[in-house]
């Protein structure tokens, strides 16, 4: 009778192990992976930078035709170093948000290069076409850098940050992910808890606590590995509904690399599970002999 009670403790504890297992590695990863700078390395990784550029280049030939100003006055100030200071500089804008529980700003750097181009593109116009110089043409001048910083602010903000922020998405995400760091430890104090628990219950039998920790290890991980091997089996996040070449790049990259992270750490949980196991029965034969 006592057997039969432990092993039904046990069973209800290693359930209980099982899905505080995941809640554990969901949250750790998830910290270790969203941030700023992983994000960056992302970047990088899929050459983003590169393809602002090549966005802002199309963009800006295909105004021509309504603003008569070609795109070299633009693209010959917009370097791949500026371009990845302001990408860089929204991404740690989206992070700062969702950590510190409240907006933060992000204002584009000026770029001296640029606006010089766009005043001496306008002073050659006014000059080969007698236009005068006044304050239409001043405004005009101001109206077209502040519309070209708007644009490359569109291009770089590859995590839309700007919209999120006006519309409180980011306020109402950071509640969660500001306590990120709390329920990690949470979780994990948990996890730690409960296997406690589970040697109190086999205090007799204690090697037993080796194949129920084991059990529920295996199927954590099985859990966790086999939904993230379909996702990135059927290539699933290539569905994204945003199809701009950085956003969908930036995304899609993002969500893969944290798939794979997830599905990484379940195989290894999987592994150690096993090893718990194969151990527990090893335990079993030298004491049968």
């Amino acid at each position: 009778m006592k057997k039969l009670s432990t092993y039904l403790v046990s069973l209800i504890i290693s359930i209980i192990l099982v899905f505080m297992i995941i809640a554990s590695a969901l949250t750790a990863i998830v910290r270790i992976n969203m941030t700023s700078s992983k994000s960056i390395q992302l970047f990088e990784a899929n050459h983003i930078y590169s393809l602002i550029t090549g966005e802002l280049q199309k963009y800006f030939v295909t105004q021509y035709n309504t603003t008569g100003i070609p795109a070299d006055v633009y693209m010959e100030a917009l370097d791949e170093d500026y371009i990845r200071t302001v990408t860089n500089g929204y991404a740690d804008a989206v992070f700062s948000s969702l950590t510190a529980s409240e907006s933060t700003t992000f204002d584009i750097p000026e770029n001296e290069t640029l606006e010089n181009n766009i005043r001496n593109f306008f002073s050659d116009y006014a000059d080969k076409n007698n236009y005068e110089k006044d304050e239409v043409y001043e405004k005009k001048i101001s109206s077209t850098i502040e519309n070209a910083y708007r644009v490359i602010g569109n291009y770089c903000d590859v995590y839309k940050y700007s919209t999120l922020s006006e519309h409180g998405v980011l306020s109402k995400i950071s509640k969660i992910f500001s306590r990120l760091g709390s329920l990690m430890t949470i979780c994990i104090t948990t996890t730690v808890f409960v296997v406690i628990l589970l040697i109190i219950a086999n205090i007799k039998g204690i090697s037993c606590v080796l194949y129920w920790t084991g059990i529920s290890a295996v199927i954590a991980g099985i859990l966790g590995t086999v939904p993230t091997a379909w996702l990135l089996a059927t290539d699933y996040f290539d569905s994204f509904v945003i199809k701009q070449p950085q956003v969908f790049k930036s995304f899609t990259g993002a969500m893969y690399a944290l798939t794979g992270a997830i599905m990484a750490v379940h195989i290894a949980i999987v592994a150690v599970g096993v090893c718990f196991i194969v151990i527990y029965g090893m335990i079993c034969k030298i004491h049968k002999k």
